[in-house]
């Protein structure tokens, strides 16, 4: 391949990133600092400046000095999340309110979940304590009784999400999702996340009827509030749920889309990136790639590298 550059800006001001990968390109020079991102903000923010870290080894080479970073960066998002839990067990959107945020305890659970099977310690109160409070608004859960398309959507997800994490903490409430399963007009998004809850509940059967109709394809949308969702973050959550159901075929045409997206020299959310580099991380850790490789390059009229 041959590519022209052409450089802007004042001379000896400028740099460049060649990226070379065996899995497809995520634009990862660019997104490297927000990868390496210390925790800050709210809980939506924080949890998405750690839960990429998680699986940063598997996208990117690394050094050790990097390595340490990421490590008191993942153990520093799990101390901040403390801040945010409620007498309730849920999480709330900044540290020391008392309501809880319904999608940020998702989002943040979902984290620590992670961060603990890959070894991380997380204080076990805060997990137990989170776990009641999920079981218990699964369990009283009904749709919303909103005649808004897109508020009753994100009900769905957002109960849909709630009972997959549960299911990851080895608690699933399978009348709750039967009860969801069941439901008229359940959105697509809403369909994927509650196939990972069986999935990740050992119902993998009951996880390939619910997808066996549905499409990877997610029409264009970006939400700043609510789920803080995009089509892009959809898609990633398809990719994780296909990932966990082994299905690498079609998985394999959703990381290629992703790629596109994150290659391009364009803005997209906290939580788009991070669930986006979580789902492709996931991917890449279940499937043997070699972590060497050779390749030669050639700037301007110097020789080949």
């Amino acid at each position: 391949h041959t590519f022209n550059f052409s450089p802007v800006g004042m001379m000896g001001t400028k740099t460049g990133v060649v990226e070379v990968s065996n899995i497809p390109p995520l634009n990862m020079g660019k997104r490297l600092q927000y990868l390496l991102r210390y925790p800050h903000g709210c809980i939506e923010q924080t949890t998405s400046s750690g839960f990429p870290q998680l699986y940063v080894s598997r996208l990117l080479k690394t050094d050790e000095a990097t390595d340490k970073k990421i490590k008191n960066n993942i153990v520093a998002t799990i101390d901040r999340l403390r801040l945010f839990q409620v007498a309730s067990g849920g999480l709330s959107y900044w540290p020391g309110a008392n309501e809880e945020s319904y999608w940020g305890t998702n989002y943040a659970g979902h984290f620590l979940l992670e961060a603990k099977k890959l070894g991380y310690n997380v204080p076990s109160s805060l997990l137990s304590n989170w776990k009641k409070f999920q079981k218990k608004v699964a369990r009283s859960w009904s749709p919303s009784a909103t005649t808004s398309h897109y508020y009753y959507e994100n009900d769905h997800l957002m109960q849909a999400y709630r009972l997959y994490t549960l299911a990851m903490a080895d608690a699933p409430e399978l009348g709750a999702m039967n009860r969801l399963r069941e439901m008229k007009n359940l959105s697509d998004n809403a369909r994927w996340r509650l196939a990972a809850a069986y999935a990740a509940a050992g119902k993998k059967g009951v996880a390939e009827k619910m997808i066996a109709s549905l499409s990877t394809n997610v029409k264009p949308y970006q939400e700043l509030s609510n789920t803080y969702g995009s089509d892009l973050r959809d898609r990633a959550m398809i990719l994780e749920t296909l990932t966990l159901m082994k299905e690498r075929t079609k998985a394999t045409k959703v990381v290629l889309e992703l790629s596109k997206n994150l290659s391009q020299d364009r803005w997209f959310s906290t939580q788009t990136v991070a669930y986006s580099l979580l789902a492709i991380g996931k991917y890449t850790g279940g499937e043997k790639t070699s972590s060497k490789f050779s390749f030669d390059y050639k700037i301007g009229n110097k020789g080949k590298v």
